[in-house]
Formats: structure tokens, sequence, C-alpha cells
């Protein structure tokens, strides 16, 4: 016996709502779970890059097996990361995209004398530290996030729902925003302190970031090239813009206090790199609709 069309709509909208809901929670449980591992091993006296690797397998070990179960359940036969060569080629251009718009930022910021480079660094410990940070920043940041927020549920909200393209990016970006939000919500009611401050800040910067993302998905349609960006940006935060004590690629002065990453990784790398990303759709939507 058939199913009528109508019901086949029902139950293609049911399922697509209950992909978002459980793609997000998934998300979210994971980095709780994640940020409660690394309290408890760093409360044990555990070293930096312990309490990372461990906050690391505990998501990837939450987060992409209950997505394959959520996929494999609602039949989703798209595949979200190919592993090809193609799929490389994304990776690295995502990467070189995000490097080459920091580097013209710092050139930019230069040239006005808004900062003062007064020492390279580049060294084997630099670049060791460079290699296993991305390791663990694809781990724990960009591959669970990448797959569960701009791939599950993004798919569910336009494949599975069939929201236009503006509001299954509006709905897409609020979840994201949700997802810091509940977590920290959850860390404060089992006594922990807030891994990160919700502020106007924080907001509007992931915001932008989850729009740019987003649209670098949609340019390449495929989330190797949002993964390979996603780390990238994370690196030239941790290794050139705010160093800390990390072998740092650079030295510098700046102008004002925060300019260098205020201008870097937000006015370059995020604004313009999404300004750009949002042309080149723009242009490939009117190139499709136009032949």
């Amino acid at each position: 016996m058939s199913m009528s069309p109508e019901h086949v709509t029902k139950k293609r909208r049911s399922s697509g709502i209950a992909i978002i809901g459980l793609s997000w929670l998934t998300m979210t449980l994971g980095l709780f779970f994640a940020t409660l591992a690394g309290e408890f091993v760093s409360t044990i006296g555990a070293a930096d890059w312990m309490v990372h690797l461990t906050q690391a397998v505990v998501i990837i070990s939450i987060v992409l097996p209950l997505l394959f179960v959520i996929r494999r359940h609602f039949h989703m036969k798209s595949v979200l990361l190919p592993l090809t060569g193609k799929s490389i080629i994304h990776l690295l251009s995502g990467a070189f995209f995000a490097t080459s718009l920091a580097f013209i930022g710092l050139a930019i910021a230069s040239m006005n004398n808004w900062i003062t480079i007064t020492e390279w660094h580049f060294s084997a410990e630099f670049l060791l530290a460079v290699v296993l940070n991305s390791c663990i920043a694809f781990l724990y940041e960009a591959l669970p996030e990448e797959l569960s927020m701009r791939g599950m549920v993004y798919d569910g909200l336009r494949f599975r729902l069939r929201l236009p393209v503006f509001f299954a990016y509006v709905t897409q970006i609020i979840l994201f925003l949700l997802v810091p939000m509940s977590v920290s919500l959850l860390q404060e009611l089992v006594g922990m302190d807030a891994g990160n401050r919700i502020t106007l800040d924080y907001m509007i910067l992931l915001l932008t970031y989850g729009i740019t993302l987003q649209l670098l998905r949609s340019l390449t349609r495929s989330l190797w090239a949002s993964i390979g960006f996603h780390i990238a940006y994370l690196e030239v935060a941790r290794f050139v813009v705010v160093p800390g004590d990390r072998p740092a690629l650079l030295s510098y002065t700046a102008q004002d206090n925060g300019l260098a990453e205020i201008f870097i990784l937000y006015m370059m790398i995020i604004f313009v790199g999404g300004i750009i990303l949002a042309v080149l759709n723009a242009w490939r939507w009117w190139r499709i609709h136009k032949s």
C-alpha cells in the first residue's frame, strides 16, 4: 500500500526535525562531557596538552558514533566527509584561504604601522607545536562542529524540512549559537566554571564565524573546506596573533591593545572572508539561473 503525498511530506518533516534536534543535542552533550572530562584530568594535575587530548578523545568518541547512528536510522544517503583526493584539495584550499587572509591582514597592519613586527621565530619547535595543536583542534573543535552543525543540522533543515537557503542559514546559525550557551548552563548546573563567558562580543564573533563557515561549505559543497578553514583560523589565532605562552611565529608590538586581534582575526579572516564567499556564492547562483 503506497503512502499519500501528504503522509510522505509529514514523515519527511518529522524525520528532519528529529535529525536536527538529535544532531544538535549530540554536539552539545559531546562538548559538555568533553569539558567535564578536561576539568577532571586538570584537577589531578595533568599537563595542558593532556587536558586538550582528553577533551578531543571524549568529544569525538561521543559525536562521531552518534551521528553515524542518526544518519543510518534516518537513511541519509549523502556522504558528508568523503575520503578522496578532492577532499584533501578542499581541506588545503580552506586552510589556504584563511591563512592568506591572515597574512594579507598582517601586511596591511604592518604597512599602516598598526603593528610593528620585531622578530620572526620559525623553528622546529614552532612547527611541531602547530602540527600537534592542529591534530587536537581537528578532533576537538573542527570535525565535530562541522559534521554536526554545518553537516547534519544544515542538511536536515535544507533537504528534509526543505527550508529556503536563507532560512536554513538563519536557523542553523541560531542553533549554533545555542550550543555554547547550553554548555555553559550545564557547566553551571554541575558546579563547573563556564569555559567561555557568553558576552555580546563573543556571540557576534560566533555569529559571523558561523556564517562564513557555512558560506564556504555552500560554495565548495564540501565540509572538508570548512574544516580546513576552521583549523587554520584557530592556528593563526594561537600561534601568530595571540600566542600567549605558546611558540610564536613572530613577535610584534601593536599601536593599541587588541588591535591585531580585531583586525586580522575578525575583520580580515571572518568579515572580509565572509564577503568574498558571499559574492562568489551569489555569482555562482546567478550563473546557474542565467543558464
